[in-house]
């Protein structure tokens, strides 16, 4: 076999192996698959925009991706969300259980029952009269289900009006945070609270509280 016959079998093997996409598909391309329209709160139901995408694989091993989407034209809360794509399959489908005022998400990698997998820690939140409340909620991607493992509220209320103080009085408002810390190589989470007022006088005042949470697949025997 010559050279040039030897690179030409050489780039037909790279293509046949690698991944019908190993990028991420454009954006274009995520929200022409979505089958869900439906549940899309932008206006009109395409106006979404594909802020960040990370590839994510599901419970199975299947590669998908998963993006922090922002609807146009949404009411306040309602303007973020997360669509899961599955090249695969050419479909994507938004995840209405999560979103609101926040499109942020992390993906942790642990080992469950010596199988690699994939955890997605997603943010919902949402605000109104003067209190923001969110949400991390840990989960697995099944299929198109998500499946929860854990998940942690936080909460940032300024507190009533005093006349005499004229302002907030920060001792009766609310600075409530958590995290979520998901162990490398054993499949346990650490889930922290911390809990206070809005006096923003950390530590004093506040009370830290963590719990060791297992993490359970039941698709993984």
């Amino acid at each position: 076999m010559n050279k040039n016959n030897f690179i030409c079998v050489a780039l037909c093997l790279s293509a046949l192996i690698s991944p019908a996409y190993a990028a991420a598909p454009p954006a274009e391309t995520i929200v022409n698959w979505i089958t869900n329209l439906n549940d899309s709160n932008a206006n009109p139901p395409k106006a979404i925009l594909i802020d960040h995408t990370e590839k994510v694989k599901l419970v199975s091993g299947e590669e998908a991706y998963l993006s922090g989407v922002s609807f146009e034209n949404a009411g306040r809360n309602f303007w973020a969300g997360y669509v899961l794509t599955r090249p695969k399959l050419k479909q994507a489908k938004i995840l209405k259980e999560f979103g609101g005022q926040s499109n942020t998400f992390k993906i942790h990698s642990t080992v469950y029952k010596g199988k690699p997998v994939d955890l997605v820690e997603i943010e919902s939140a949402g605000s109104g009269q003067g209190t923001v409340e969110s949400s991390k909620s840990l989960v697995y991607l099944s299929q198109w289900n998500t499946r929860l493992i854990t998940e942690v509220q936080e909460s940032s209320y300024a507190g009533r009006y005093d006349e005499k103080l004229d302002a907030e009085d920060c001792r009766t408002g609310s600075d409530d945070t958590g995290y979520l810390n998901v162990m490398s190589y054993s499949p346990y989470v650490v889930k922290t609270t911390v809990t206070g007022n809005a006096c923003n006088d950390k530590p004093k005042g506040y009370k830290v509280n963590s719990t060791i949470i297992p993490i359970v697949i039941n698709e993984i025997k």
